[in-house]
């Protein structure tokens, strides 16, 4: 792998990578990229730093936050986010215009309500409308067991899975969850969730960072001659 060197008018939060080699990203370096393309990709800055935390905690745990975090990104362009955002009912909530949800909307919705009756509570089940990508999700649900005290399980059509915070339950989770668009059933219990170790960084393709910095680019002004002839200080540093 080669890097140029990295141009700080460009903008990008990571280096540019050449002949479609692979990187290794630190969870700060993820974070910064996915929250800026995020907010390039149309999410409110608020939404758009919850993007950022999921793919990092995804990658600190071993798994390609920023590719499932793309991929989502990608299919949801040109969607008002409004329109992929939960309409919180009691036992179900579900997109306004039955659209898949989107998984950053809608973690950080379920965070908001954890404990309240709109939510899930232990020994309460929450059905949940088509989500795209619900990998995303399982951040969300981790921070939500660990301030409740309580376990998940995530039921879905031919399938389901079991979050108890360990890595081996993580693992499974993601796997099968992997490239999904999933009407879910969320079902918690009362337990002391296990804390996953971090797992060995993911490589994330030239191409998907390549794809990350374009959205987050949008994110910056271009400069003018106006803004580059103001530029510095107008006075001078000479004692």
């Amino acid at each position: 792998m080669t890097t140029a060197p990295h141009d700080q008018t460009r903008g990008d939060s990571t280096p540019y990578i050449e002949d479609g080699a692979s990187a290794f990203l630190s969870r700060n370096e993820v974070a910064s990229l996915c929250m800026k393309a995020a907010r390039g990709a149309g999410m409110s800055w608020g939404l758009a730093e919850e993007a950022g935390f999921a793919a990092a905690w995804l990658v600190q745990h071993g798994i390609n936050g920023p590719s499932h975090l793309y991929a989502h990104l990608d299919q949801a362009q040109g969607r008002p986010w409004s329109d992929l955002c939960p309409t919180v009912t009691p036992g179900a909530w579900q997109a306004p215009v039955g659209r898949a949800l989107c998984p950053i909307a809608l973690g950080a919705t379920l965070c908001d309500y954890a404990g309240l009756p709109e939510s899930i509570q232990a020994g309460s089940s929450l059905k949940i409308g088509k989500v795209d990508h619900p990998i995303l999700l399982i951040p969300f649900l981790a921070a939500i067991a660990v301030s409740q005290s309580i376990l998940f399980d995530i039921a879905w059509a031919g399938g389901a899975a079991h979050l108890d915070g360990g890595s081996e339950a993580l693992l499974k989770a993601a796997a099968a969850l992997d490239g999904q668009q999933l009407a879910i059933t969320l079902t918690a219990s009362f337990g002391n969730p296990q804390v996953a170790s971090a797992g060995k960084l993911p490589s994330i393709s030239a191409d998907v960072i390549s794809a990350l910095n374009t959205l987050a680019m949008r994110t910056t002004v271009p400069s003018s001659e106006s803004s580059r002839a103001g530029a510095g200080s107008t006075t001078s540093d000479n004692d």
